[in-house]
């Protein structure tokens, strides 16, 4: 039930209005004075009915005061008047805070109308201010970096504490500021303008902001629009990621170097049942064979003999000696320096074209100096060769293509396949389904390069890996 305080000096006047209140329902507290009216506001009525003339101080005056004060000034005011009727009056009374003016004689239809419509305009604006109050609470309180900004120009309205702690700046200083200032690239103001201003909320974005100090965060920012005075607003929640992401590469890197000792062990281990095979099987047999043949000699009768199986022991300890330079070279990237970089590679690739039934394109350009440093060589011949292995293993390509462009400061290497491609997203999200990437990215990266990788499912894959080139004589034309 609403309570309405009624303010008339005439005291049958003030009777007849009580009397129609009461009887719709109200609850009805009386004043004769303006300062006995005032008095009054301390009960919390939910409307004031305010006549003009009063004893010791005009209506207006009493209006003007009400809205002065902040626990009554969203408080409904209807004057009420028998004396100032006039439209200047009413003029007069409306600017001066009053939210409706009345004359007498009026009705009690129009009177109980016009209080239940500026009850039920004083409930929603209640509402609403509660509302905002909430949200006031929220921004304020809330421990991540909250502002709110223009729709339209970036300018920024609003800021929290927790903003202020955040990115050093004071309250002031935000004020004069715009969402590009704080985006490291200077562009920040122009992303949450992207889409419908009617949206709930857009997701997650992963941004750069510079503080005051100069230091950049990694921020994740959530948008969602606003009405503030009619206009289009944006209130962005941001929280700083920086050391997370810092863990998450720290986890990243621990586990690819994890995965890569993983795999140098289980290399030296196949290598060595390979080569205790190989020993077993093939130079084995050989010198089972010298030892027959040794043998043989012993219980040889005559020198025809002895002559026949000693030519016999020169062939297989010939074959001998070539199977365990195969093995040696197995184990040892001798090709290189038999070959050189050039020749070895493309030893390897028709190797590897012949085994696997696929067409390779292979063009090592024309270098204008000599590669003599081993390390150079070496770790450029490892990285086709895991290339190649990895699209053996997992590309089902038909086709690659190989090629180097030797330019004065860098060597750009580009392995390219037409296989059935992967999501490069999945490199970070499952670095253990692709060691063979990361070996190639450390051996470019103990070279000084770089190694970037283009990939699309269905469409193939690409390798560009960038060495710089250190200053190697020129070969004399």
């Amino acid at each position: 039930m609403s309570t309405i305080l009624n303010v008339d000096d005439t005291e049958a006047q003030r009777y007849a209005t009580s009397r129609i209140l009461r009887y719709a329902g109200f609850d009805v507290v009386e004043a004769d004075t303006g300062q006995k009216a005032l008095k009054c506001l301390l009960e919390r009525p939910d409307l004031v009915i305010l006549d003009v003339n009063l004893p010791d101080m005009s209506g207006f005056e009493v209006c003007r005061q009400i809205r002065l004060d902040e626990l009554s000034a969203r408080v409904p005011v209807l004057h009420l008047s028998a004396t100032l009727v006039s439209t200047q009056a009413k003029v007069a009374g409306l600017e001066g805070g009053a939210d409706a003016y009345l004359v007498q004689p009026v009705e009690p239809e129009e009177l109980l109308a016009t209080v239940r419509a500026l009850l039920r305009v004083r409930k929603s604006e209640e509402t609403l201010w509660q509302s905002e109050q909430q949200y006031r609470l929220f921004f304020e309180a809330n421990p991540l970096a909250c502002w709110i900004f223009d729709g339209a120009t970036g300018s920024i309205l609003a800021v929290n504490e927790a903003a202020v702690q955040m990115y050093g700046y004071s309250r002031p200083e935000f004020m004069s500021m715009t969402v590009g200032d704080i985006s490291r690239n200077g562009a920040g103001n122009r992303v949450p303008m992207e889409g419908s201003m009617s949206s709930v909320h857009q997701a997650l974005r992963v941004q750069k902001h510079r503080t005051k100090s100069g230091s950049l965060l990694d921020v994740e920012v959530l948008w969602s629009p606003l009405q503030i005075a009619g206009k289009k607003a944006r209130l962005a929640i941001v929280q700083d990621i920086t050391e997370k992401r810092e863990r998450e590469q720290a986890q990243r890197e621990e586990e690819v170097r994890r995965l890569l000792l993983h795999r140098v062990l289980q290399a030296q281990e196949e290598e060595r049942r390979r080569v205790a095979r190989e020993l077993h099987d093939e130079a084995g047999q050989l010198m089972t064979s010298l030892l027959v043949g040794l043998r043989s000699i012993d219980d040889a009768k005559r020198l025809t003999q002895v002559k026949q199986h000693a030519k016999r022991l020169r062939k297989i300890t010939s074959d001998t000696i070539t199977e365990l330079s195969r093995m040696a070279r197995g184990l040892h990237s001798g090709i290189l320096e038999d070959l050189g970089l050039e020749e070895a590679l493309r030893k390897v690739v028709d190797d590897y074209a012949a085994a696997h039934k696929v067409e390779v394109k292979f063009d090592f350009g024309k270098p204008d100096f000599a590669i003599q440093e081993n390390s150079f060589q070496l770790g450029v011949f490892r990285i086709v060769q895991e290339a190649l292995t990895n699209i053996a293993r997992h590309s089902r390509a038909k086709g690659v293509t190989i090629k180097f462009a030797w330019n004065k400061a860098e060597l750009i290497l580009s392995i390219a396949d037409d296989g059935q491609g992967f999501e490069i997203a999945d490199v970070t999200r499952h670095p253990s389904r692709h060691i063979g990437i990361e070996v190639m990215r450390q051996r470019a990266t103990m070279l000084g390069g770089t190694l970037e990788i283009d990939s699309r499912l269905e469409r193939g894959t690409r390798i560009l890996v960038k060495v710089p080139l250190r200053e190697y004589k020129r070969i004399q034309a």
